[in-house]
Parts: C-alpha cells; sequence; structure tokens
C-alpha cells in the first residue's frame, strides 16, 4: 500500500494542543532503504545520528536527528524516570495503520563511572537518552518521524515527509575510502602491566577477590574517517550488537558480544559472561580452548563471581530467578566466553533507571565486590572509560528495553581512533598473559579499521 493512500488518515487527525510532539508511525515497505543510503542523505545530521543492530537480528534500527533529549550530569534515578515519563508523556503518537509493531525509542547511554572526564569525551553526558526525528526500524520496514506540534500542519508535513522518503529511496551512497593509518601506538603498556601486578598484590579470597583493568591503543590517521566506510565496515562481523553512536564531534563504535539485559512484559533476561579463551582458525585448537574454559579452575571460578553477584543484585526485584548451574560456550568470532543465562520476572512498579543502577557494572567489567572494584578502578585506572563497558541501548515507553555492555569498542574524532580493551585481574593472575588477552580483545575494532598491529 502506498504512503499516499493515508492522506486521508492524517487528515482526519485531531492534534492535541497539550502534547509537545507528534509522532507519525508509517509503514516504509515499499522503500527499499539501505544504511549507506540514509547515512549518505541524511549527511548534514552529521554528530546528530545512531545505528543499534541486535546480533539476533531482532531489531536493526537507525536515528536521524536528536529531537529531544534527557541528559544529566549524574546518574539520578528518579530524576531520569521523571524525565523520562515527562518525554512519553509529551508525545501524540499517529499510527496510520493498525498492523504495525515496532516502537518508538529513546537511544543513549550511562557512562561506566563518573571520572571526571578527559576532552575527549566531553560530547558525552553521564547519562543520555535521545528521541530521533527519524526512527527507521530495517527490520520491520516501519518509521517513526517526530515533529514538534506547532510547527505546521500535519497534512503538509506527511507530504514532505512522503518526498523526503522518495529521495532517500533513490539517493545514491557517496564513495569513500579508508583512512591512512600514521600512528599505532599502545597507552602506557609497561605502566599498565605493573598495575596488574599491584592489584594482584591486593587481591584477595574474601575482601577484594577481582578487579577488571582496561587499557587503550590510539591510532591517528592522515585524512578523516568516513562515517560511511564505518558503517561498512561494521557489517563484516556477526554474531555482535553493532553500536554505531554520534555526538557533536566525536563517535562512539562497539562490536559487543554480550547483552547487559532485556525487559519485556516484566520478564527480564540477562546473562553472567567472564572467563575467556582465544578462537582461532584451527578447529582441533578450539576444542582445546573450549574444553579448558569449561574446566580450568581460575576462569570457571571467575564466572561463578560473576553470576553469584548480578544474582544478589537482581534479588530485590523479583522473587523468581532462573539460572543453570554449569555454564555454556559463547562463541564469537575472535573469542570465547564462558557464559550463563538468567531469567527473572520483575516485581510491580520497577523503574528502568533503577535496574541499570542495580546491574551496572557486571563484575565482568568491573569486579567484586562491586564499589571496592568501581573505585579502585576510578582511582588507579590510566585514563577515563566513558561509555567503554557502559549500558548502551533502548527504552521504549514502559519498562521494555534492551541494553548492552558496550566492549569491543572505540572512540572517534575526526582523525583518531582510541580502542578499549580489559580483563579480569584475580590472585595469581599474569600480567604478561592479560595483556595477551586484550591485544586479542582489540581485534574487531582493528577489523572495522582494517588495521594490523
Amino acid at each position: 500500500m502506498s504512503l499516499t493512500e493515508y492522506q486521508d488518515t492524517v487528515d482526519e487527525v485531531i492534534i492535541d494542543s497539550d502534547k509537545e510532539y507528534i509522532t507519525l508511525h508509517i509503514p516504509i515497505g515499499e522503500y527499499d532503504l539501505s544504511h549507506a543510503q540514509i547515512f549518505t542523505y541524511f549527511k548534514d545530521y552529521l554528530g546528530e545520528r545512531y545505528w543499534f543492530q541486535s546480533k539476533d537480528n531482532k531489531f536493526d534500527n537507525v536515528g536521524i536527528g536528536y529531537r529531544a533529549s534527557i541528559s544529566r550530569d549524574r546518574f539520578k534515578v528518579k530524576r531520569l524516570s521523571e524525565e523520562k515519563k515527562k518525554l512519553f508523556d509529551s508525545i501524540q503518537m499517529v499510527s496510520l495503520t493498525e498492523d504495525l509493531s515496532s516502537r518508538l525509542s529513546l537511544f543513549g547511554g550511562v557512562k561506566f563511572d563518573d571520572k571526571d572526564t578527559t576532552d575527549e569525551w566531553s560530547d558525552f553526558s553521564m547519562a543520555e537518552f535521545h528521541l530521533p526525528v527519524f526512527q527507521f526500524d530495517l527490520i520491520r520496514q516501519e518509521l517513526f518521524y517526530t515533529l514538534p506540534q506547532n510547527t505546521q500542519k500535519l497534512s503538509e508535513a506527511f507530504e514532505e515527509l512522503q518526498e523526503t522518503l522518495s529521495e532517500l529511496s533513490e539517493t545514491e551512497p557517496d564513495t569513500y575510502e579508508g583512512a591512512e593509518v600514521n600512528i599505532i601506538k599502545d597507552i602506557f603498556p609497561d605502566e599498565w602491566k605493573k598495575l596488574v601486578d599491584e592489584a594482584v598484590e591486593v587481591l584477595d579470597d574474601e575482601t577484594f577477590m577481582k578487579v577488571v583493568l582496561a587499557r587503550q591503543r590510539l591510532i591517528t590517521f592522515k585524512n578523516s574517517l568516513d562515517p560511511l566506510y564505518l558503517i561498512e565496515r561494521l557489517k563484516d562481523e556477526t554474531g555482535t550488537y553493532t553500536i554505531y553512536y554520534e555526538k557533536d564531534s566525536s563517535a562512539f563504535i562497539s562490536k559487543s558480544p554480550e547483552r547487559l539485559f532485556e525487559i519485556k512484559d516484566d520478564y527480564l533476561w540477562t546473562n553472567a559472561i567472564a572467563g575467556s579463551a582465544p578462537r582461532t582458525l584451527d578447529e582441533a585448537e578450539n576444542e582445546y580452548q573450549q574444553d579448558f574454559l569449561l574446566n580450568d579452575e581460575k576462569n570457571r571460578y571467575e564466572h561463578e563471581l560473576v553470576r553469584q553477584s548480578i544474582v544478589e543484585d537482581l534479588k530485590p526485584y523479583s522473587s523468581v530467578i532462573k539460572y543453570d548451574d554449569v555454564p555454556e560456550i559463547l562463541q564469537n568470532k575472535y573469542i570465547y566466553h564462558l557464559h550463563t543465562p538468567i531469567e527473572m520476572r520483575l516485581n510491580d512498579d520497577i523503574e528502568i533507571f533503577e535496574i541499570l543502577k542495580a546491574i551496572h557494572p557486571t563484575p565482568a567489567v568491573g569486579g567484586l565486590p562491586k564499589q571496592i572494584a568501581k573505585n579502585y578502578i576510578k582511582e588507579q585506572e590510566y585514563g577515563t572509560r566513558g561509555l567503554y563497558a557502559a549500558p548502551i541501548g533502548l527504552i521504549h515507553e514502559n519498562n521494555d528495553s534492551e541494553f548492552v555492555v558496550s566492549l569491543r569498542s572505540m572512540l572517534l574524532s575526526r582523525t583518531s581512533a582510541t580502542l578499549f580493551a580489559g580483563c579480569g585481574i584475580v590472585k595469581g593472575s599474569s600480567a604478561d598473559k592479560e595483556f595477551l588477552e586484550t591485544d586479542v580483545k582489540f581485534t574487531p575494532m582493528m577489523n572495522v579499521l582494517e588495521v594490523e598491529a
């Protein structure tokens, strides 16, 4: 059915003058749109665009323009909950047909901690979620278009939208090239190994059991990184979540294997992921690595600590939490992890930001006990994590949401990329071995940039 056939439906809409925004929810199946077309056509929105795709192809969302935002310099559950409700309450939703199934979402995230940010993270607030002007759902072929309620007649806005979509569908994606590498430099590698040794000395089996230490790699380029090039390169690795998040002059990119949690109809699904081993092209070696993971005392101990911590964090919000005692193997392109799925039904009147605050950071990215490890990272780790290992995701009008732990990630400016990777340190950890493990974890972002170490 052509959009022109919905004109009468739009003309009959009664505008609610108490609302600040009107959102048109429309089918776009008649248009054959690609990521490259969208990012080419909306190039003038540079700095206000995102792409968020699930690893199971459940959703593939592109947001263009930040019509309204929730932005806080401190992570306050009550204030964020109030602002979320206020923003959704200010929207009049107009669906052109009843058989649409996509959901209007806020996209954004919360920084790992409140450590004073360096200049590289200054474009991002502590907690920030955006309502886009255009929200494309490329799986369901649906679009949300949000405009201020009093800007123009809705019928005129709908006609302009049809014209925009027609032009977009005929857009030839711009050509692009990769950027030429100037410098590849690990940041404070010897100092990081020394920090690992120092952490091992203060860790024990009771009061401070684990801390996750991250390090950085800086890559500079002789020319600018083209967003279209990055979008295309991000399609190379499947089986992970894809995050491409522009904010002002920066962009944050992640190919994360790890869902932090999903909430749907008052049910929450999360997972414990901890313990890792490299994946190679040798199947015999891969079988050995998987068997090693399942039976290695250090990795199993680390994994069980993570699972136990997550379950304890969630107990106040549910009376029943389900999980298996024996972990599974989670396979990614370059690495294996121990993995335990966890499911629970939420108690009544639980807000999404309560869950975010309770569960982040998991011991897989922070440590145990959580607060001691978080303080150690904040005080001792080199640099600022920002959105690395932080929650990024989608929030719907009710608690329904999906968040990712943004691992395997990098922060981009015009001609540089800062890559992040971390590993869990426990009593007995080897600095050299952990350094090599983080090298493996740099691989997905090195691959996106087509850069060899």
